[in-house]
C-alpha cells in the first residue's frame, strides 16, 4: 500500500491495520510529515511542524505495539493541535505576536487525553488571531488557504486543523469553537466538525477563551472518526468545573443504526432566512434524503431567536476582560481586527451584560422546549459557501456583509447560537457549488446526546453526495 492510500484513510480504517502490525506508525507518521512539508507553502496550515518530537512519538508507539500494547483506534495516528491549545514545552502563539514566545509547563488536558491514547501531534495549526473570526486570515503567521479552492478561506478560527483533515495531512485536528470554530472549517474544507454538548469535555488548557460557551471539538474526515476521537476527550474533568460528571456511553455503538422513525425539526425561522441559493439547494437535498430513510420532518418555529444579537453584549465583555493584561502590555502586537473587536467590550455596562443573560437563558429555555417536539434539529451550516481571501463583503438578500472585524456576524449566524445554548452540532458535507466549494449540513440534538448525534449524522453521510469527492490540493490530488 502506497504513502497516498494510507493517507487518504479514515481512522477507523487505518486502525486495525496499526493494531495488527500491517502499518508501521514510524512509517505513517514520516509520509505525514512529509506532506505537511510539500503542503506548507501551499496551504499556510501550520504555524509550528513538530518533526522530531512527533517521530520520537511514533518510535514508541511502534514499541509499545510490538509488545501487544496497544491503546486503542488513535494509537499511532497523526493528528494536528490548533495553537491555542496549550503544549508543554512547545510553543503555543494562539496565532498572535502578543504570544510568539509563550511557552507552556503543562499540556492542555485534551492534549493529555490524546497522548495517553497514543494519537502523535505533528504540529501546532494556524488559526485567526486569538481565534476571534471565521477566516483564518492571520495577519501575523499569513492567510490559511482552503485545499478546494486556494484563494479560499478555509473557515475560522480553526482554519489549519480544516485544511490538514481535507488535504489528508493529518487524520484528525483538534479545534476550538466558541461560535462555529470547528464547525465552519468543517463546512468550508468539506470534513466533519463537531461541537459537542457544553460540559462533555474539559477546556482546561485552552488559552485566552471566553467564559461562556468555548468548546474543543474534533475536525474528522467522517462521522464515525468523530465518535472515535470524542470517545477519548469527553468526561468528566475533576479541575475543570465547566464539565459534567455525565456517564460517556460508546459512541460507536449509535454508528449504523437505521433513523426510521426519527423526527426531525426544521426551523421556520433565522436558520434558512439569509442564505446562499446552492447552500440552500444542498441543505434541502439532504432533508429530503433524510426524509426517504424514514425520518419524519417538521417544523418548528424559534421566535426568540430575534433576540440573538444581544449574545454579543455579554461577548464583547468577556472578550475585554480576558484580553485585559495583553492589551496592556503588548497593545501594538494586536492585528488591527482583533484590537478593534475587543476594545469596545469595556463600555458594556453591568445591567446590560445581565439582560444579555437573561436573553440567553430565554433562548435556552425555548430550545429546551423545542427539543421536547423533535429528536434532533436540521440547518445549514452557515449561509454561504468559502469566502475568497481577499473578500470585504459578501453580499445576500441584496445587502453586504462584512466577511472579517467588526460586524461581520454573517458567516456565523447558523453556528453561534449552539455555543449560547450548549446544545450538541455537527456539520456533515453535503455536497458542493459548481465552483467546487464544499457545502455542509448542520445537525443538532438535546443535552448530551451525542449518541444520537453520531446516528443521525452517520446515517446521512452514508447517502450524502459527497462521498468520494476530494479536494484540488492534497494526496493524490
Amino acid at each position: 500500500m502506497s504513502n497516498s492510500d494510507l493517507l487518504r484513510m479514515t481512522i477507523a480504517e487505518l486502525a486495525p491495520k496499526i493494531q495488527n502490525k500491517e502499518v508501521s506508525p514510524v512509517e505513517l507518521t514520516e509520509a505525514a510529515l512529509a506532506e505537511a512539508d510539500r503542503l506548507q507553502p501551499t496551504l499556510n496550515s501550520f504555524i509550528t511542524i513538530l518533526h522530531e518530537r512527533a517521530m520520537d512519538q511514533a518510535r514508541e508507539s511502534e514499541v509499545a505495539i510490538s509488545r501487544g500494547e496497544y491503546r486503542g483506534p488513535l494509537h499511532g495516528i497523526p493528528i494536528g493541535l490548533k495553537d491555542n491549545l496549550a503544549t508543554a514545552g512547545v510553543t503555543t502563539t494562539v496565532g498572535s505576536k502578543v504570544l510568539a514566545d509563550h511557552v507552556p509547563e503543562e499540556d492542555a488536558e485534551v492534549v493529555v487525553r490524546c497522548r495517553d491514547a497514543g494519537a502523535i501531534f505533528i504540529g501546532k495549526e494556524n488559526l485567526e488571531e486569538f481565534a476571534a473570526g471565521a477566516t483564518s486570515n492571520n495577519p501575523h503567521y499569513g492567510a490559511v488557504h482552503n485545499p478546494w479552492g486556494l484563494a479560499h478561506i478555509p473557515g475560522g478560527s480553526s482554519g489549519g486543523g480544516g485544511a490538514n483533515v481535507a488535504a489528508s495531512v493529518t487524520f484528525a485536528s483538534l479545534g476550538t469553537d466558541l461560535g462555529g470554530s470547528v464547525r465552519l472549517p468543517g463546512t468550508f474544507c468539506g470534513v466533519v466538525g463537531l461541537k459537542q454538548s457544553y460540559g462533555r469535555v474539559s477546556q482546561r488548557g485552552l488559552m485566552v477563551t471566553s467564559f461562556n460557551g468555548d468548546h474543543i471539538g474534533p475536525m474528522t474526515r467522517s462521522v464515525a472518526d468523530s465518535a472515535l476521537v470524542l470517545q477519548i476527550l469527553a468526561g468528566n474533568d475533576p479541575l475543570d468545573p465547566s464539565t459534567v460528571p455525565v456517564p460517556v456511553p460508546d459512541y460507536t455503538a449509535y454508528l449504523g443504526k437505521s433513523l426510521k422513525g426519527l423526527k426531525m425539526g426544521i426551523p421556520s425561522n433565522h436558520y434558512f432566512d439569509m442564505l446562499d441559493s446552492e447552500v440552500e439547494s444542498a441543505v434541502r437535498g439532504s432533508i429530503a434524503a433524510l426524509a426517504e430513510l424514514g425520518v419524519e420532518p417538521r417544523e418548528v418555529s424559534l421566535p426568540m431567536m430575534e433576540y440573538i444579537g444581544a449574545m454579543r453584549i455579554s461577548a464583547m465583555a468577556d472578550g475585554v476582560v480576558t484580553h485585559e493584561p495583553f492589551v496592556k502590555s503588548h497593545r501594538e502586537d494586536y492585528g488591527p481586527d482583533v484590537f478593534y473587536r475587543t476594545i469596545p467590550g469595556q463600555f458594556v455596562l453591568g445591567k446590560d451584560y445581565s439582560k444579555s443573560l437573561r436573553v440567553q437563558r430565554l433562548i435556552q429555555e425555548e430550545y429546551a422546549q423545542v427539543m421536547q417536539q423533535v429528536d434532533f434539529l436540521v440547518t445549514p451550516t452557515a449561509p454561504v459557501p468559502a469566502p475568497r481571501i481577499d473578500a470585504q463583503y459578501i453580499k445576500i438578500n441584496g445587502e453586504d456583509h462584512r466577511v472579517r472585524g467588526p460586524g461581520s456576524g454573517l458567516i456565523s449566524r447558523n453556528t453561534s447560537p449552539f455555543n449560547a445554548v450548549g446544545l450538541p452540532a455537527i456539520t456533515v458535507p453535503c455536497g458542493v457549488t459548481h465552483a467546487g466549494l464544499p457545502v455542509g449540513v448542520q445537525f443538532i440534538t438535546g443535552p448530551f446526546e451525542e449518541g444520537l448525534l453520531f446516528q443521525v449524522a452517520d446515517g446521512y453521510e452514508k447517502v450524502s453526495p459527497s462521498q468520494g469527492l476530494r479536494p484540488a490540493v492534497g494526496v493524490g490530488a
